[in-house]
């Protein structure tokens, strides 16, 4: 490819495709690291979620999925994009529903229900609501019409908000010839605006608003879309040896103990999410596609992280049930919450292999009609060429 996708060259990306492989980047396969480090946050948020809040940073579990989200996703539609010229937004729509969409179903129905058979008040506006993905904004304004449904909702509503416009916003950009980085990073600085102007003059609704609402939330995709993008570009090797020497991944990973640390609350509203997002560049370029690391990667490949990595939608979507359900059968404080948080976690393990089976795998055929690399769960090894970038990236 002749030209980064944030120059006005990638307006021609048949003509880039027929001079061979872009600088930086890998060969069509698997991206190692990725199911790992979808593992490694769906981890924090159960670990969170289990009483543990206090210590394990659930929160940014969520921005390094969406940071993950971004990088992919952003990687696969330039593929697309070289390949054939444009972006096909219909298709992009269709993956993501039948993706994302038959798993919430059944989880809000299945919920609801024994929620409902308690003697609860399950709310309809909560209902649609969740399936319309506003999941965020009723927990911030009316939390309440949420009850039995699943807060942990409010991710993947901003998610959806964000690639409602994405795809649209890329394809604009690179039919104009546009400077692609800099666009995005201004709306990240947007995003970071927008959580300033919010914490300055609605202290009482700061820690909801700038942690859930997707103007205060997209930028950690975005930056993992950046970062797709460099990685992409003629300069993409030099920029990933760069930005992946020892000392700035040692020093990433202090800035994000960092950010864990501080406890100022207008901080903790505002650039404490921007740091983290600048942080995860060099460690996740180094857990995936930087030379080296090999140590790094051997463990986020390992079988339990890329089965982990596999089944983390389903647990996301289960695991607030399977807790609850735990702490059903053992109730209690001490030693009786410590068994129900294992039971809980048993049993969100349980539903969600149970929710991967019957609900997504027979979705797997019909997304790959629509242009999905979904594989069955033997996937391919890296060195295969034509194969898909990861398990249900798309």
């Amino acid at each position: 490819m002749r030209a980064p996708p944030h120059t006005s060259e990638t307006t021609r990306p048949p003509d880039a495709a027929r001079h061979g492989a872009r600088s930086g980047a890998a060969a069509p396969g698997r991206i190692a690291g990725l199911d790992g480090l979808r593992a490694v946050s769906i981890l924090l948020v159960m670990a969170s979620h289990s009483g543990l809040q206090s210590v394990i940073p659930g929160v940014f579990g969520v921005t390094v999925f969406f940071f993950i989200s971004g990088f992919l996703i952003t990687g696969l539609l330039i593929d697309e994009w070289t390949r054939t010229g444009t972006i096909a937004i219909g298709p992009f729509y269709m993956r993501r529903f039948l993706r994302l969409y038959p798993p919430l179903v059944v989880f809000i129905a299945i919920t609801g229900i024994v929620w409902s058979a308690q003697g609860n008040v399950l709310h309809p506006l909560g209902v649609l609501g969740a399936l319309a993905y506003l999941a965020n904004y009723l927990a911030i304004f009316h939390k309440e019409l949420m009850a039995g449904i699943g807060g942990q909702l409010w991710s993947l509503a901003v998610e959806e908000h964000f690639y409602l416009f994405y795809p649209l916003l890329l394809v604009a950009l690179l039919r104009r010839g546009a400077r692609v980085i800099p666009v995005l990073l201004g709306i990240c600085l947007l995003s970071l605006a927008i959580r300033a102007a919010v914490a300055s003059t609605h202290p009482e609704i700061a820690v909801d608003y700038t942690g859930m609402a997707t103007e205060c939330r997209i930028d950690p995709i975005l930056f993992g879309a950046v970062t797709a993008l460099a990685w992409r570009a003629p300069f993409g090797a030099r920029f990933v040896a760069a930005v992946t020497r020892p000392a700035l991944v040692a020093a990433a990973l202090g800035v994000i103990l960092a950010t864990l640390l501080i406890r100022d609350e207008m901080f903790r509203a505002t650039l404490r999410y921007t740091l983290q997002e600048i942080a995860l560049v060099p460690l996740v370029l180094a857990s995936s596609v930087a030379p080296g690391w090999s140590r790094l990667k051997a463990a986020l490949e390992m079988p339990v992280a890329t089965y982990l990595g596999r089944l983390s939608y389903s647990l996301y979507l289960w695991h607030l049930a399977g807790l609850a359900a735990g702490e059903a059968l053992v109730p209690g404080a001490g030693w009786r919450f410590a068994a129900a948080m294992a039971a809980g976690w048993a049993l969100t393990f349980l539903f969600a292999e149970m929710s991967y089976r019957l609900v997504e795998r027979p979705c797997f055929a019909l997304r790959r009609r629509f242009g999905s690399h979904v594989a069955e769960p033997a996937t391919p090894r890296s060195d295969e060429p034509g194969r898909a970038l990861t398990r249900g990236a798309l």
